[in-house]
């Protein structure tokens, strides 16, 4: 039963970045964390599957386009905070993860509804900042890129090189997040054998979400983006409320 609920989780999570762009980790983390997986099993997993996506979006000549500027600043911070949060995460008791991870997905889905943050965000300072931050919640948890994404809605960059930066910056701090937990021996032993059975459906979920994407109006993609955030956020405060209560 739980392998058939993954299955069906990993190919929605992938349908739904494939439609808006974003959001695999945000279901992935929440859906997973609802199975009872601890962040040391799920982390590697999701950021496994989240770069191959990135990988994916990068291809994309006409959204793809980078400010290396912008992604300079947050992968200087992110990949310091990545390193971090590898130490950080393997020290938390399971329960305390499955809580950090619904919180941060709730807080990530907040921040990603806000169409135009205030523009004394874009500060390089508050940069580093959100960078670092993220890279730790990224490495700890795979969730928490909406903060960087409203760092440069607010002006860290112009809107056309926004998801190509991103993606670029979800990437590289991936990796390392990955790579520090795999020398660290922090993943899951099963790991492989979990990819090789789920990554293709996380791929025909992308896939299709994409080509969905192409058919959507506007408006309904926009409805689609919102709606699908607000479920997050709600899903993410009731499994705060659970993981609190267990504790």
């Amino acid at each position: 039963m739980d392998q058939l609920a993954i299955g069906v989780l990993t190919a929605v999570a992938g349908a739904f970045r494939g439609v808006t762009g974003f959001g695999y980790a945000l279901a992935a983390a929440l859906g997973l964390a609802a199975l009872g997986f601890a962040p040391s099993a799920s982390v590697p997993f999701i950021l496994v599957n989240d770069l191959m996506l990135t990988a994916f979006i990068l291809m994309d000549r006409k959204h793809g386009s980078v400010d290396w500027n912008a992604a300079r600043l947050l992968l200087a911070a992110g990949i310091a905070g990545a390193l971090c949060g590898n130490l950080i995460a393997h020290r938390l008791d399971p329960d305390i993860g499955r809580l950090m991870v619904a919180l941060i997905v709730m807080l990530a889905a907040g921040i990603a509804m806000i169409r135009q943050p205030p523009a004394w965000l874009a500060r390089p300072s508050l940069g580093l900042v959100i960078g670092f931050v993220v890279g730790v919640f990224l490495s700890a948890f795979a969730v928490g890129g909406p903060l960087v994404a409203a760092w440069l809605l607010a002006g860290g960059t112009q809107r056309p090189h926004i998801r190509g930066t991103l993606a670029v910056f979800f990437g590289v701090v991936d990796l390392f997040a990955l790579a520090s937990r795999l020398l660290t021996g922090h993943s899951d032993p099963n790991l492989m054998s979990l990819l090789a059975v789920y990554c293709p459906l996380t791929l025909l979920g992308f896939a299709a979400g994409h080509l969905l994407s192409r058919r959507l109006p506007a408006s309904v993609w926009q409805r689609v983006c919102v709606g699908g955030l607000v479920l997050v956020a709600a899903v993410g405060l009731i499994e705060a409320v659970h993981a609190f209560t267990v504790i």
